[in-house]
C-alpha cells in the first residue's frame, strides 16, 4: 500500500510540475498585442467602464488556461476620450508603434467609423462594438455588437405576436433619432405593424408631455423611442405622470444596470432589447451561449463584486473572435488573420452564435436577442 501511495504522489508531482512548466513557457513567450481603444472619459465613460472590464475579464480567463497557441494575450489599451480625433490617434499608434495584431473597441459609430478607416488603409484586422453600419469596402472590420436592426425588429416581432399594430415614435432630435426612424418604418410592414405618427424631442428637454400628448391623441398600442440614458428614463417618468399605460421601447443600450436604477420604481413597461447574458437563469441548459455566458459571469462577479451586463460580455466576444483567429492561423499575418475572423462559424459567445463571412462581418442573427422588461425593480425576461 505504501509503495501504491508513493507512485501515486509522484505521479501527481509530475503532473503538476508538467502543468506549471507549460504554464511558464507560455508566460515566457511573446505575448499577441490586441490594440483596445475605449472610452474611458467623455461622455461615453460611463459604457467604457463596462467594456474595459469585459476585456480583462475575458484575457485573463485565456491567460489562465494557457493563452492562445501557447503564447499569452495582452491588452494595449488607449482612451479614446469618446472622441473619434483620439481614437483616429490611437488606431495610428497600435499599428505603427504598438505592433498589435488587431484592434477593438469603441462605444459610438462616429468613432467606430473613425477606427474601421484607420485599419482598412493600413489592411489590419478591426473588431468594433457599436451601432456602426459596416460597407463592403471595410474588408478587414468586424462588428460584432447586434446591428441595430435587430434592436428595432426584435421588439416588432413581440408586437406582432401581441396584436400590437398601431405604433408611435418619438425619437432624439439628431443622426441617432435619424437611425431608429429610419429603421422602424423599414422593417414595420414586414410585422404589419402601421406607424401611426413621429414626434422628436431634446435629449436635454426636462420635459416631454407635450410631444406624448400629441402621439396620445394617435391611440398607438406602444410607443418606440430609440435613446439611451437619462432621455429614456424620462420618457418612461412623462408617460407614468400622464397615465399611458402602453409599452416603451428604448435602445439596447439601456441594457445596464444604470438605467435600470433609473426606470426600477416607474409603472411603465419599459422593454429594452439585450443579448442573452442579462438573463442567465432563463436559458435552456441546451442553448449553445449558457455555458460560455455562465463562466464568463461568474469570473466578472468574482473579480469585480457586480454582475456581468451586455456590454461587458460583448467586449468579452470581441476578444474572444480575435483569440479564436489566432488559434486557427497560429500567424500574426493580418490577411490571414482577417480570413480566420470571415470562416468562424458557430462560434457560442455571449452575444449569440457568431457564423462569419466574407459578406456577413457581424455573425450573429435576431434570435440571439432577447428583450428585458422591469418587475419588483429588477430585469425580467419579457415572454
Amino acid at each position: 500500500m505504501r509503495k501504491r501511495l508513493t507512485i501515486a504522489t509522484v505521479v501527481a508531482c509530475l503532473f503538476f510540475l508538467t502543468g506549471a512548466v507549460n504554464t511558464a513557457q507560455s508566460q515566457t513567450k511573446a505575448p499577441y498585442k490586441i490594440g483596445f481603444i475605449v472610452p474611458l472619459t467623455g461622455y461615453l465613460s460611463w459604457l467604457g467602464e463596462y467594456m474595459k472590464k469585459g476585456a480583462e475579464v475575458k484575457v485573463e480567463m485565456i491567460n489562465k488556461a494557457g493563452g492562445v497557441n501557447g503564447r499569452p494575450v495582452e491588452l494595449v489599451t488607449y482612451d479614446d476620450q469618446s472622441s473619434p480625433e483620439a481614437a483616429t490617434r490611437h488606431a495610428q499608434r497600435l499599428i505603427s508603434r504598438d505592433g498589435v495584431v488587431a484592434i477593438m473597441g469603441t462605444g459610438t459609430a462616429v468613432v467606430s467609423g473613425a477606427v474601421s478607416s484607420v485599419a482598412n488603409k493600413s489592411r489590419v484586422p478591426a473588431v468594433i462594438q457599436s451601432g456602426y453600419a459596416l460597407t463592403e469596402k471595410e474588408t478587414f472590420t468586424f462588428n460584432n455588437a447586434h446591428p441595430t436592426d435587430f434592436a428595432i425588429s426584435r421588439p416588432m416581432l413581440y408586437f406582432q405576436k401581441k396584436g400590437i399594430k398601431q405604433v408611435a415614435l418619438l425619437m432624439p432630435i439628431g443622426p441617432l433619432g435619424e437611425l431608429g426612424s429610419g429603421i422602424a418604418r423599414k422593417h414595420a410592414p414586414t410585422y404589419k405593424i402601421t406607424i401611426v405618427g413621429e414626434e422628436k424631442f431634446d435629449v436635454k428637454a426636462a420635459d416631454v408631455t407635450a410631444q406624448l400628448a400629441k402621439l396620445r391623441a394617435l391611440n398607438p398600442q406602444a410607443i418606440m423611442a430609440f435613446t439611451t440614458g437619462e432621455p429614456a428614463a424620462l420618457l418612461a417618468r412623462n408617460m407614468a405622470q400622464m397615465g399611458m399605460n402602453i409599452p416603451l421601447v428604448v435602445s439596447h443600450g439601456n441594457a445596464t444596470p444604470g438605467f435600470l436604477k433609473l426606470v426600477a420604481q416607474t409603472p411603465t413597461m419599459v422593454i429594452v432589447p439585450s443579448g442573452k447574458i442579462m438573463a442567465i437563469e432563463t436559458l435552456a441548459d441546451n442553448d449553445p451561449v449558457k455555458k460560455v455566458v455562465a463562466e464568463f459571469s461568474r469570473a466578472y462577479q468574482a473579480k469585480y463584486g457586480e454582475p456581468a451586463n451586455y456590454y461587458s460580455g460583448q467586449q468579452a466576444d470581441a476578444v474572444a473572435l480575435i483569440a479564436e483567429a489566432l488559434r486557427v492561423t497560429k500567424s500574426e499575418d493580418p490577411v490571414k488573420l482577417r480570413d480566420a475572423l470571415e470562416n468562424i462559424k458557430n462560434f457560442a459567445g455571449c452575444n449569440g452564435v457568431y457564423n462569419m463571412s466574407p459578406t456577413d462581418h457581424q455573425g450573429t442573427r435576431t434570435e440571439d436577442m432577447i428583450l428585458l422588461t422591469i418587475k419588483d425593480g429588477k430585469w425580467a425576461l419579457l415572454d
